[in-house]
């Protein structure tokens, strides 16, 4: 069940679950510099919430950012910017507070991306298409007697996610094409979500991409000093 299309869909679940196991322990290195090229903006609205989280990407870069302001509103003088670097299995939160910048970095398992083998399994239909912000992006359904996944995605924006997450072609849901992934495992971005709980109706959620924006942000990883080290512990 590791196609292209399920993993694009469920690491955005998992970005916003307690699933992600973060370990202090073992090495945590970070480049010195990253860049990214442009922010892409998802609105998720569930059944008490909505909120927008903005992803910093770079064009075939196996890391991207996200700005969580919105997690730190009533927070005076305080901003948080985080970096999952895949190449380093490592994820840095840059934060600045009270005057000072600093850095918390953890190790990050990313083998909780993916699914579990005893997990129900999928099957995938594909559906109609439509546009969204100018992008011709195509329907999958994804489903299982616990829940049912309709994604859009489109091959035609100038970046993705798929450099972070890998791909494979085994273990394909019933139903999947393998042509699809040919289509999508190089450039795929997900532009829509929609995820039903078959058993529990408040977790539903949609996730739409309201903006795909050119930026020229960069962030100096050694400007950041150790979080103890700022607090002076």
């Amino acid at each position: 069940m590791k196609s292209s299309v399920v993993r694009v869909a469920l690491c955005f679940l998992f970005l916003f679950s307690t699933s992600i196991v973060l370990s202090q322990k073992g090495s945590k290195e970070l480049k010195d510099l990253y860049n990214f090229d442009y922010i892409y903006k998802l609105k998720i609205t569930n059944k008490n919430d909505e909120i927008q989280m903005d992803y910093y990407l770079k064009k075939d870069a196996g890391y991207f950012g996200f700005d969580i302001s919105e997690m730190t509103k009533g927070q005076k003088d305080m901003k948080m910017f985080t970096v999952i670097d895949y190449d380093n299995s490592t994820t840095g939160m840059f934060m600045e507070m009270m005057g000072k910048k600093m850095v918390q970095k953890s190790k990050i398992k990313l083998s909780d991306f993916d699914l579990d083998e005893n997990d129900p399994d999928f099957t995938i239909t594909k559906i109609g298409s439509k546009t969204i912000l100018g992008f011709n992006c195509q329907g999958f359904v994804m489903e299982n007697k616990d829940s049912e996944v309709t994604v859009y995605l489109t091959d035609e924006a100038p970046v993705s996610f798929n450099k972070v997450w890998d791909n494979s072609r085994s273990k394909m849901p019933k139903g999947f094409n393998p042509a699809w992934m040919e289509t999508y495992a190089e450039n795929g971005l997900m532009m829509e979500m929609q995820f039903i709980d078959k058993k529990k109706k408040k977790n539903n959620t949609t996730m739409l991409c309201v903006g795909l924006e050119k930026t020229d942000f960069s962030l100096q990883a050694s400007d950041y000093g150790s979080m103890l080290g700022a607090l002076g512990k």
